[in-house]
């Protein structure tokens, strides 16, 4: 199966409280339907002055109109002029071709039509209502008072009202015989005012005035059709508001939404770059062109290179012949498997040191099965491989333990008689005969047989350890002491490397110096030629272990040979034994420390011993010579 990217889930855009979301929503409403109703008060008010100030203008005029006619008539001499109500009418009729008049009517008080535009319908009551604050004791002379009335079929109508006063005479009244005797025309009707002394005469009777009202009706269709147009359009420009405060939040919170996920991705990748760097495994990873972008510490640590020195570079100019074939053309596009992945444990050599590797390819794909890069874990196993080792060897040690306690009950008994008759047949015989010569060396090889055999049941019996606090400088000091004379017969330069103010460890003073010695006895043999014998004593990081290193330049030893050099009876000098590393490998192992080396053939050998501050362990009785 391929391995593939997963993708982050996009994070939401709307990080904040619905509460304060629903309040910002219900302000933003609120004020553009605050503005919405402002805006169409304001236009109903525009648009109703200007119907009042039509309505005035219209009433202006029909008084106007109506004196000038009268001034008219007067100055082209003719006084035999007509009402005045009929120059009322004669406007009226004039103004009546605007469309949006509806009426022009001049009223009394009690309703009775004087002039209509409509001719027909003087003298008749009208048919709209007077407002009531039409009253003298209510308004003044020049006051306006409007209303709106609605109509089934032709919609609404604005009514304009203001009182009319009509002209007053511009002579006194004249005497009835010159004006003959007709006092009412055919055609008046009962109009007010009907009489020849009509057109001087004030119209005021006593302390009381006939109450006269011009009416002005208006069509509102147009007004409604633009108020309508008007509503239409702030309804639109209030979406639009509205949308664009949406909008506005919108973007503020995809905004926010960025900055929080940018945040988060940052905070991911950080995390993301720490594990990466702190994790033991090794870590390489490519990209699509096949370039590394990925190389964490612990590849640095294992492969002895820098990040700085592998990031951009390819593959194959960075990493060891071993590991250049994990990132060939045929895995690179995600082959050698269907999921393009692969594991195999090599052995690499790092700045002269073997080091074992378990890699584990990886090839990366998207959603849409692309290749992105790979990935190459690196687990450095090489402890792990020393363990294995060292319990593989344990366990033959072990074996041949348990197989020496077997051994030994049987054979040392046999072997008391055959010394105790070896004796015997002895001193029977004079010392200078080859019987006594045959009887004393059949007692040697007894002996040699029964210390052999105590050698073998070193490794099966835990040995009671002496311990008390040791001082290793003191120890090494005379450790190499003892061997001066040796070295320095085979030219051997002997120097010694100790940390001041080393603290004492506890161990068995004698098993110790038996180690040492013979490890340093076995330093000495390996440099026939002459050479250099370094001792050194420090402690390591952490203050809880001491680490004692010996370190020739002999002969050195191949990675065979070095691997078998702790097997009792193992060795590669003449007249060696073989068994005194292995003794000093139980002794060390014993103490609770770990005793390791290192060898290159013709450059030497480096021992390294490691014993803790605190060793409690028993180990078994080990009383013999372990020298090789």
């Amino acid at each position: 199966m391929h391995n593939r990217m997963r993708m982050f889930p996009r994070p939401k855009f709307i990080y904040v409280s619905p509460w304060l979301f629903a309040a910002a929503t219900g302000l933003l409403v609120l004020i553009v339907v605050t503005f919405a109703l402002s805006n169409i008060r304001r236009e109903k008010r525009l648009m109703t002055n200007a119907l009042l100030q039509k309505a005035d203008t219209l009433m202006r005029v029909i008084h106007s109109g109506a004196r000038a006619s009268y001034i008219a008539d007067l100055r082209r001499g003719n006084w035999n002029i007509e009402p005045w109500y009929e120059h009322v009418q004669r406007v009226i009729d004039h103004l009546t071709d605007d469309p949006d008049i509806r009426f022009l009517a001049l009223v009394d008080a009690r309703g009775r039509i004087i002039a209509h535009s409509n001719r027909d319908l003087r003298g008749q009551q009208s048919t709209f209502r007077l407002p009531d604050n039409l009253r003298p004791d209510r308004i003044g002379e020049n006051t306006l008072v409007y209303q709106v009335f609605t109509t089934r079929n032709d919609g609404r109508i604005f009514e304009a009202f203001r009182s009319f006063i009509p002209y007053r005479p511009i002579m006194p009244p004249m005497p009835l015989r010159f004006f003959g005797k007709q006092f009412r025309s055919e055609g008046n009707r009962g109009l007010p005012g009907s009489g020849p002394f009509a057109r001087f005469h004030n119209q005021d009777t006593g302390n009381t005035r006939q109450q006269y009202y011009v009416a002005v009706g208006l069509d509102m269709r147009a007004f409604d059709r633009t108020l309508s147009r008007l509503r239409f359009q702030i309804f639109m420009l209030s979406l639009a508001m509205l949308l664009v405060g949406a909008g506005g939040w919108l973007s503020l919170a995809a905004v926010q939404g960025y900055r929080i996920s940018q945040q988060t991705l940052a905070e991911i990748q950080a995390f993301t770059g720490l594990l990466i760097a702190r994790l033991p495994v090794g870590i390489i990873a490519t990209d699509r062109k096949g370039r590394l972008t990925t190389w964490n510490r612990a590849a640095a640590r294992i492969l002895g290179v820098s990040a700085e020195e592998a990031i951009g570079k390819e593959p194959e100019v960075v990493l060891p012949d071993a590991l250049k074939t994990f990132f060939s053309p045929v895995t690179k596009e995600g082959g050698n498997g269907e999921d393009g992945s692969r594991e195999a444990e090599v052995r690499i050599c790092i700045h002269g040191s073997e080091v074992a590797l378990i890699c584990y390819l990886i090839a990366i794909r998207d959603k849409e099965d692309r290749f992105m890069g790979q990935v190459l874990l690196l687990s450095d196993v090489t402890e792990l491989k020393a363990l294995e080792k060292e319990m593989r060897q344990n366990e033959r040690l072990a074996a041949v333990g348990r197989m020496a306690a077997g051994v030994a009950h049987e054979v040392r008994n046999p072997l008391s008689s055959v010394k105790g008759l070896a004796l015997l047949l002895k001193d029977k015989f004079a010392d200078t005969s080859r019987e006594s010569e045959m009887a004393t060396l059949l007692v040697r090889e007894v002996e040699r047989m029964n210390r052999t055999i105590s050698e073998l049941l070193s490794f099966a019996r835990p040995a009671t350890l002496d311990l008390a606090p040791v001082g290793l400088d003191e120890l090494l000091r005379q450790s190499v002491r003892l061997i001066e004379a040796d070295a320095a017969s085979d030219a051997i330069v002997t120097t010694i490397d100790i940390e001041e103010g080393l603290p004492p460890v506890m161990a068995d003073r004698d098993r110790l110096n038996q180690v040492i010695i013979n490890i340093m006895l076995n330093a000495v043999q390996s440099m026939e030629q002459g050479g250099e014998l370094r001792v050194g004593c420090r402690a390591v990081a952490g203050g809880d272990v001491i680490e004692v290193t010996i370190a020739d330049t002999g002969c050195g030893m191949d990675r065979e040979t070095l691997e078998q050099v702790f097997y009792p009876y193992f060795t590669t000098r003449k007249g060696g034994t073989g068994i005194g590393l292995a003794i000093s490998q139980k002794i060390i192992s014993d103490h609770g420390g770990t005793i390791r080396m290192e060898s290159t053939p013709g450059q030497g050998t480096v021992v390294t011993i490691e014993l803790p501050l605190d060793s409690g362990g028993e180990s078994g009785r080990c009383d013999q010579d372990t020298s090789t």
